[in-house]
């Protein structure tokens, strides 16, 4: 009882909850929106088309919270563990929120269109178990703003590839266009800066706080995190290099092959 007298859920939690379902039900009512896709698009993609700008808005929020985050904080007080702060609450309720929605409606478009991602169902479990044991761990200590500010930056490249999604969906204009080679640079760098190059800076920025080289950080901080940013880490690289094989055969098929051709 004094554990679940002392557990607080942030309040952003609530708002997570209550906000983003809301937010997609008016999306459905807007014919705006269902006129973003050609008119023969299935109900399933006007679903996931709802779905992917809620998911966008969200994103966004993280994101420039995230920059605020480590723009503002105290950087002689802000180690991994015992700097604390109400944003940081702030920052994993919204996102806890935000992915138990999300769960739920994957399991509607499974239940409804027979359609569904097992990766993104397993992202999405592992980041809310990842969430709810953050949420416990504020009764014991608490993942300074830096570790958290860096991690809502892994949500910078998500609008891009909703984007990107919606041009490859009105036609096949786009997958032939410059634009599209434009749009999947700009996701492979994005996605290269905050998920793969931001995991690694954070160990560069807390063994500058511990006097130690970035390699020496995973072996001497406690192995919650460790564990945390390596499965991160390695999931990322391994997403990123599918992007990449993706970008290099769009390329070479645009720039080089038509230019063979034309010879």
């Amino acid at each position: 009882m004094d554990f679940l007298s002392s557990f607080k859920i942030p309040t952003s939690f609530y708002v997570a909850i209550t906000f983003y379902p809301l937010l997609f039900g008016i999306l459905d009512k807007l014919q705006s929106v269902r006129n973003i896709l050609p008119p023969k698009a299935s109900v399933q993609k006007q679903y996931h088309l709802r779905n992917k700008i809620v998911a966008s808005v969200h994103s966004t929020t993280m994101t420039i919270v995230g920059f605020y985050v480590l723009l503002t904080v105290d950087w002689s007080k802000n180690d991994i563990s015992t700097y604390k702060t109400d944003i940081t609450p702030f920052l994993v309720g919204l996102e806890l929120g935000y992915l138990l929605q999300d769960t739920a409606f994957e399991f509607y478009q499974r239940a409804c269109f027979g359609v569904g991602s097992n990766l993104i169902l397993f992202h999405h479990v592992s980041v809310i178990l990842g969430a709810a044991y953050y949420l416990y761990d504020l009764l014991l200590d608490l993942p300074g703003p830096y570790f958290i500010g860096m991690l809502s930056l892994m949500n910078m490249s998500t609008p891009i590839l909703h984007f990107r999604w919606v041009l490859q969906t009105r036609g096949r204009t786009f997958t032939n266009s410059r634009l599209k080679r434009l749009v999947d640079t700009a996701l492979l760098v994005t996605y290269f800066w905050c998920r793969i190059f931001g995991n690694w800076w954070m160990s560069v920025a807390i063994g500058a706080k511990l006097g130690l080289s970035w390699y020496q950080v995973p072996m001497s901080i406690e192995k919650k995190y460790t564990i945390t940013t390596s499965i991160m880490f390695f999931m990322n690289a391994v997403w990123w290099l599918v992007l990449a094989k993706q970008w290099t055969k769009s390329v070479n098929g645009f720039y080089f092959t038509k230019a063979k051709k034309q010879e």
